[in-house]
């Protein structure tokens, strides 16, 4: 290649990364609308959402829970353990297990894991329907469902929560 050829293309791509120099300084210096101002808010709401403390996070569940009913309370629990399953969150929800219930049914973290990933469906939706109430002891039951594939056999589970303080609960539940 020739010479002013190749000064030729180096000019261009010089000015070509100027150009998108300018394009990102413009656009990173334009102003605000109403909507993108919003949309900044949104961003840093979720965010700051995200890094509140565990503290925070405790203190608002347990103020929530004080105002609840006891069902919600029960579907609140049942929530949290489903939800660490579907996020496969395996070890949270093996510890939200009755001592004596892992003991008996998984004596290992690995023992639980194979159990769910064989018995619940990749998406979890629970369906609630039935409660009762035995001192500090509630059973609930309740179908677990996949409602990406109607072709998956619901999956009928009575779950056992004993309530020790708001947001302190252990739980159980038939194994087949």
């Amino acid at each position: 290649m020739d010479k002013k050829l190749k000064i030729i293309l180096i000019a261009m791509a010089i000015l070509g990364l100027i150009a998108l120099n300018l394009i990102v300084f413009l656009n990173a210096h334009e102003p605000q609308t109403a909507d993108t101002r919003n949309r900044a808010n949104i961003i840093n709401t979720i965010v700051e959402h995200n890094i509140a403390t565990e503290e925070e996070t405790e203190e608002d569940r347990k103020e929530m829970l004080s105002n609840s009913t006891e069902a919600t309370r029960m579907k609140t629990y049942i929530g949290q353990y489903i939800s660490a399953i579907d996020s496969e969150d395996y070890e949270t929800a093996y510890n939200m297990l009755y001592q004596e219930f892992r003991n008996t049914y998984f004596k290992t973290l690995e023992e639980f894991i194979t159990y769910v990933e064989n018995k619940y469906p990749d998406e979890i939706m629970v369906t609630y329907n039935n409660m009762e109430r035995e001192g500090t002891i509630y059973i609930i039951s309740i179908s677990i469902q996949n409602p990406l594939d109607s072709n998956f056999q619901a999956v009928q589970q009575n779950i056992v929560i004993q309530e020790k303080d708001l947001n302190n609960f252990t739980l159980s539940f038939n194994v087949e």
